[in-house]
């Protein structure tokens, strides 16, 4: 009879057992997360210690707010490349100058500071030594991100233009 009821109150209660989930939370004065779809910012105000020490594999990272995602691998899919911008600060056109192993098809895209999408160029083909001018008048002065992806979006390079 016991081992009966044994079993039925493990029965009735295994529903009720769920298991804990933590996800990273920040307890800080202030702070907000920007996110468009290309870009994510976070902050936080009032960390008083911000540092990253290593020590061969090992990162320890100080403060409220914890990269997440940190990642160690090789990406062995990443094509061999070598992308050269200038002028920075730009006025007028940019010159973009790629040195690739082989011919790679690249998007290229261009977000103001709040991530406003202003110049999208997309699967453009690339040859290895070829060079491309990005036309910078019509934008007004300021900071901002070029972004070079291969069409996955696995392949990614960010630069920060300075247009004057």
């Amino acid at each position: 009879m016991r081992k009966t009821v044994s079993i039925l109150l493990i029965t009735l209660f295994i529903p009720v057992v769920t298991g804990q989930s933590l996800s990273p939370t920040v307890l800080a004065t202030a702070g907000s997360v920007f996110d468009n779809g290309s870009f994510s910012l976070s902050w936080t105000a009032g960390e008083l210690a911000v540092a990253t020490l290593t020590a061969g594999d090992i990162i320890l990272t100080q403060g409220f707010q914890q990269p997440a995602g940190i990642s160690t691998g090789i990406n062995r899919n990443r094509p061999s490349w070598n992308i050269r911008s200038y002028p920075n600060p730009v006025t007028d056109y940019l010159t973009i100058h790629f040195e690739l192993d082989k011919p790679i098809e690249i998007i290229i895209e261009v977000t103001d500071i709040l991530g406003r999408k202003q110049v999208i160029r997309n699967r453009s083909m690339i040859a290895p030594g070829e060079t491309r001018e990005l036309d910078f008048t019509g934008l007004s002065e300021g900071i901002y991100l070029m972004q070079l992806m291969t069409p996955d979006k696995k392949t990614v390079q960010i630069f920060k233009i300075i247009k004057r």
